[in-house]
């Protein structure tokens, strides 16, 4: 079993990456077609440690993604964002979530990703997810591919803070290693 120890060393490898990448202001990868070899097949290093069908779960979750991407990117953003937005709201309606720092664990339980609060303020936070299930080594096509985890944060935000805009600045469609979002407070 990993234990929360575990977890904090592994997040602070990751900020570790995220400064380098933010530092150097340059693309990781060349952009490339995004096809079902390059986007299904993956494994993230710490969600198949504690749970082996990891993969089949990401795949599963990906193949519902893909396709709509290749149908109407704009309609799958309306509909991965709105589901994120609809489940923030469900699991604080069920109490799963009570403040913003349950966020992380919710991530986590739910397989989503290792999610970071990188930076926060009265008006903006900066959050970032490691190995996240939308996006995690997925070749870079050009634009972000969280849509989803960006309606779940916003839901969570809106609920627990107030009106927000939450857009994602940092993805592994867009070259990056991880993905990172701003949350604008209004």
């Amino acid at each position: 079993m990993v234990g929360m120890e575990d977890i904090s060393v592994l997040i602070e490898k990751w900020r570790k990456i995220y400064k380098e990448e933010v530092k150097s202001k340059r693309k990781h990868r060349e952009e490339i077609r995004l096809t079902p070899e390059n986007y299904f097949n993956v494994v993230r290093p710490f969600f198949v440690k504690i749970s082996p069908e990891d993969r089949e779960y990401v795949r599963t979750f990906r193949m519902v993604s893909y396709g709509m991407l290749e149908y109407s990117p704009s309609l799958r953003t309306l509909i991965l964002r709105g589901a994120g937005y609809n489940l923030a709201r469900r699991l604080i309606e069920t109490g799963e979530i009570r403040s913003i720092d349950d966020l992380p664990k919710v991530f986590l339980n739910q397989k989503i990703g290792l999610l970071d609060i990188v930076d926060e303020s009265f008006s903006k936070m900066k959050v970032n997810i490691y190995e996240c299930i939308s996006c995690y080594r997925a070749p870079p096509i050009g634009r972000t591919l969280c849509d989803f985890e960006a309606g779940l944060i916003q839901g969570v935000m809106e609920e627990l803070v107030g009106k927000n805009v939450t857009r994602e600045i940092y993805c592994w469609g867009l070259g990056n290693s991880f993905c990172g979002f701003e949350v604008i407070f209004e």
